[in-house]
């Protein structure tokens, strides 16, 4: 699968160099890391979370400032609360066109967030955190506007831009909104709201 989407993916988008390793511990002795602008990991089984989490955690220590997606053929709407948790930027299931999943790497390069929308839907009801069914009681009408920018992927600079506001008060928006809903990061926030906005 992995030789498969690899090859796909070099197709696709021949610009861009798409290397495999067989473990994280591998992908550290190329001397590669440096030239990594996005790693995309495969995960065989979404059921043997402990497992997945300690490869995750080995590759934060590792790739400190590297976005990274996880990629699988399962699609369990359990599992993706610890992968972004974890720091997913992006789950991919296989799911997915080469198209979508080409688009997604390119959205998590920049700094976005992927979650397909089949996996937001079969969510539990109640999401990651319990917050208020109306949002207006708990934000500021600018910390709604700075919420829906984020469910849209768009980095601090762009919400700044959009919204007409310095990216440090955008920032500080960011930090009060995480804190309020108590998520961990954008993408929770993500999670927690898709439920409360009708679109």
């Amino acid at each position: 699968m992995r030789d498969c989407l690899s090859s796909s993916l070099t197709t696709a988008d021949p610009r861009s160099d798409y290397l495999l390793f067989d473990s994280i511990q591998i992908w550290r002795k190329s001397g590669l890391v440096e030239q990594t602008s996005l790693v995309v990991f495969w995960a065989n089984n979404l059921n043997s979370m402990s497992e997945l989490k300690q490869q995750l955690s080995e590759l934060r220590a590792l790739s400190s400032g590297i976005p990274f997606a996880v990629m699988s053929d399962e699609e369990r709407p359990a599992a993706l609360n610890e992968l972004i948790a974890s720091g997913a930027r992006a789950f991919l299931p296989t799911t997915l066109s080469l198209d979508a999943i080409l688009k997604a790497l390119y959205l998590v390069q920049r700094g976005g967030f992927f979650i397909p929308a089949q996996c937001l839907l079969s969510l539990p009801s109640g999401g990651v955190v319990n917050a208020p069914a109306d949002l207006s009681e708990l934000f500021s009408p600018r910390q709604l506007a700075v919420i829906k920018a984020m469910r849209k992927g768009m980095s601090n600079k762009v919400i700044a831009y959009e919204l007409t506001m310095c990216e440090s008060t955008v920032k500080v928006h960011v930090r009060n909104i995480m804190k309020k809903l108590k998520a961990k990061n954008r993408t929770e926030v993500a999670f927690v709201t898709q439920q409360m906005f009708p679109d």
